[in-house]
C-alpha cells in the first residue's frame, strides 16, 4: 500500500480557504470534498484563521435573560397565589349564626 505524500499549505492559502468558506457560506464538508481536503483539517483552520465566534457572549446574554425571566415568573406566580387566597376569603359564604 502506497502512502500519499504529505502536502504542506501556506498560512495565506489557509486564510484564503477559510475566507471563502465564511464569505460564500459553503458547507465545510462540500468545500473539503471539492478541494480534496480533510474535514477535520478545515475545522482546525477555521478555529485558527476564522472570525472569532461570538457564541460566548450570546450564551452569557441568554443566561442573564433566562435568570430575569425566571425571577419574573416567580413574582407573577406569587401574585397569582395571593389573588387566589384573596378570592377564597372574599367569596366564602358566611355561616349561619355569624355576623360577618
Amino acid at each position: 500500500m502506497e502512502r500519499k505524500k504529505r502536502r504542506r499549505f501556506t498560512d495565506e492559502y489557509k486564510q484564503d480557504v477559510i475566507r471563502m468558506l465564511e464569505e460564500k457560506q459553503i458547507p465545510i464538508s462540500k468545500l473539503a470534498s471539492d478541494m480534496d481536503l480533510r474535514v477535520d483539517l478545515l475545522y482546525s483552520w477555521k478555529r485558527k484563521y476564522g472570525k472569532p465566534n461570538n457564541n460566548v457572549a450570546t450564551k452569557d446574554e441568554s443566561a442573564a435573560q433566562l435568570r430575569k425571566l425566571q425571577k419574573r415568573l416567580r413574582d407573577v406566580e406569587e401574585e397569582r397565589d395571593i389573588l387566589k387566597k384573596a378570592m377564597a376569603i372574599f367569596t366564602q359564604v358566611s355561616k349561619p349564626g355569624t355576623d360577618s
